[in-house]
């Protein structure tokens, strides 16, 4: 277990602390210990602070060019996901304002996407955990396309049908903003106001000023909540009457809803996302779509907090790829309240063939758990 230094801005929930964060002040009291581990809040104050960097425990010992090159991702992904947050803002305020604007606009931003996603597609994903837009709708549009690329590339779609489905998600929603001021519950199970079961049809009319668009990503957003049960809206189209694509934009949509709602009240985690949307009573997703979709979305994204079978407990560090069950693990409880020296475990090695993830453990039992461990 080696010893980096990271930038602030660059750290991530579920990374321990190596040396004390101190902050000076009138106490010039120590404000995080040595084994500390780290959550959004937790790094977004530290910032605030003016603490410019911190040391934390190193996972992995790599060569300093693999080093050089996830850093390398890391940074270009963190850039484009800023990048299209704000395209998108600037594309939905023109159709706002009953501007025009081209095609271009989207197709860069989706050109950016697909190329961090083929170096590292799990890096945009934890990107929009960490990401805090006061600008809800534009980040969950952007979300929705990172997931939605995700399964059209694992489902072999080709390179103008994969822009076709992220210019559709980017745009998905774009006409939620003219309802913007109202509140709602927008879990997928809760059925939305009337006017607000519209927004389809609002977003699609937006989007047909954008010089360029063709009628498959349009068709795409407008059915983006259409179910093959037919319990989906505005018209409640079944099977193949769907977009195929469409398909796919409203599982991606279903997932990012849940995992990330406009109120955080109606959070859930991941692995509890995945199970509903795969609940077989509910049966509006398309079968080869969801098969690609749990072999491709992490159950237990990094910085999931979970106990294993044997009491211990972990935060997860990656995923492992067609193993979502099994992820990389930093393990740091023996059990509820026993802390000990952390390492490493990849739940794929055939030495760990009896572990397993019993369950997520929420955050507020985790942190009560760090302060009183520190004798906060």
């Amino acid at each position: 277990m080696g010893i980096r230094k990271v930038r602030i801005f660059e750290a991530l929930p579920g990374m321990i602390l190596a040396k004390p964060v101190v902050v000076l002040n009138a106490q010039g009291r120590e404000l995080m210990r040595p084994g500390f581990m780290l959550e959004k809040a937790h790094i977004k104050r530290l910032g605030q602070w003016g603490i410019e960097y911190i040391y934390v425990e190193s996972v992995e010992v790599e060569e300093e060019e693999n080093a050089l090159f996830n850093e390398s991702i890391r940074f270009l992904a963190k850039q484009t996901y800023e990048d299209a947050i704000t395209s998108l803002a600037r594309v939905s305020k023109n159709l706002l304002a009953e501007d025009s604007c081209n095609i271009t606009d989207v197709t860069q931003t989706i050109t950016q996407i697909l190329e961090v996603i083929a170096l590292e597609y799990g890096m945009l994903s934890l990107l929009s955990k960490l990401k805090e837009s006061d600008e809800y709708l534009y980040q969950h549009n952007v979300d929705v396309c990172v997931t939605g690329l995700i399964l059209g590339r694992e489902l072999n779609l080709s390179e103008s049908e994969l822009h076709d489905l992220g210019t559709a998600c980017l745009l998905h929603d774009v006409g939620l903003s003219a309802y913007k001021q109202q509140k709602w519950d927008n879990s997928m199970l809760t059925r939305e106001p009337v006017n607000i079961r519209k927004h389809p049809i609002r977003s699609s009319d937006m989007a047909r000023a954008v010089h360029g668009i063709n009628s498959d990503a349009l068709a795409v957003i407008a059915q983006h909540h259409e179910y093959i049960d037919g319990s989906g809206f505005p018209e409640g189209l079944k099977e193949d009457q769907i977009h195929p694509m469409a398909k796919i934009c409203a599982v991606a949509e279903a997932y990012n809803t849940l995992i990330a709602p406009s109120e955080k009240e109606n959070r859930v985690d991941p692995h509890e996302a995945m199970t509903t949307i795969v609940d077989p009573r509910y049966k509006r997703f398309d079968p080869a779509v969801l098969r690609v979709f749990i072999n491709n979305m992490a159950i237990y994204p990094a910085g999931t907090f979970v106990q294993l079978n044997n009491s211990m407990r972990a935060v997860v560090i990656a995923g492992n790829k067609n193993h979502p069950l099994r992820p990389r693990i930093l393990v740091l409880y023996e059990n509820e309240s026993t802390a000990v020296k952390p390492f490493h475990v990849d739940l794929c090695d055939s030495g760990y063939n009896d572990w397993y993830i019993d369950c997520v453990v929420s955050s507020t039992n985790i942190i009560k758990t760090v302060e009183h461990l520190m004798k906060i």
